[in-house]
C-alpha cells in the first residue's frame, strides 16, 4: 500500500458526502391563508401564514431528491409544549432544518426561553430521530423574499430566503 502523497488529502474510504440542504419532507402540513395544505401542493404565489400570524407570498418552491439517512422524523409528541395546530402525524425534515424550540427544553439545552436551532441539535433517537433506511425522498424548500418562520405540522420552522440573482457587471458608458 502506498502512502497518501497529498498532505491532508482525502483517501479512498474516507470520502464524505456533502451535507443535505435544509428542507421539509413530503406530507408536511403548512399553514396557508386558506387552511393547512400538504407541502407538495404549494406553488409560487400562494399566501402562507407565518408563525406570528402575518401573511407572506411564497416566492418559489424547490424540491431535491435526497438520501433518507440525512433526514429526521419528529414525533407528534416531540416539542409538545410549543406545538400548535394539527400535529397527529410525524413530520420529516432535514437534520439541517432550523426549528424553534420553546419552554423547558430550550431552557435546559440552550439556556433560553426560545431557541432557533438545527434539528441535528435536538436528536434524541426517540422523539426526534434519524431515518435509517436505504431510500431517497423528496425534500422541499419554501423560498420567500426574506427569512420567515412558518408553522409546519404544528412546529415553527425557518423558511429559506430566495437566492438573489448575480449582479450584472456595470456597463461602461461609450465615449
Amino acid at each position: 500500500m502506498t502512502p497518501n502523497p497529498f498532505s491532508g488529502g482525502v483517501v479512498a474510504g474516507d470520502v464524505r458526502s456533502t451535507p443535505l440542504p435544509a428542507g421539509i419532507g413530503p406530507g408536511a402540513l403548512v399553514r396557508t391563508f386558506h387552511g393547512e395544505r400538504v407541502i407538495e401542493t404549494l406553488a409560487p404565489g400562494d399566501r402562507i401564514l407565518t408563525a406570528d400570524g402575518t401573511r407572506a407570498r411564497l416566492g418559489s418552491v424547490s424540491c431535491h431528491v435526497v438520501p433518507a439517512h440525512g433526514l429526521c422524523r419528529i414525533s407528534p409528541k416531540a416539542l409538545a409544549e410549543g406545538r400548535t395546530g394539527k400535529c397527529a402525524a410525524p413530520i420529516v425534515v432535514s437534520d439541517q432544518q432550523h426549528i424553534v424550540v420553546k419552554g423547558w427544553l430550550a431552557q435546559a439545552m440552550f439556556g433560553r426561553d426560545r431557541a432557533l436551532v438545527p434539528v441535528s441539535a435536538i436528536i434524541d433517537q426517540e422523539l426526534v430521530r434519524r431515518i435509517n433506511i436505504n431510500a431517497e425522498l423528496p425534500l422541499f424548500q419554501l423560498h420567500f423574499d426574506e427569512p420567515k418562520l412558518l408553522r409546519v405540522g404544528g412546529l415553527d420552522l425557518l423558511a429559506t430566503p430566495i437566492r438573489q440573482p448575480a449582479l450584472e457587471p456595470a456597463k461602461r458608458p461609450a465615449f
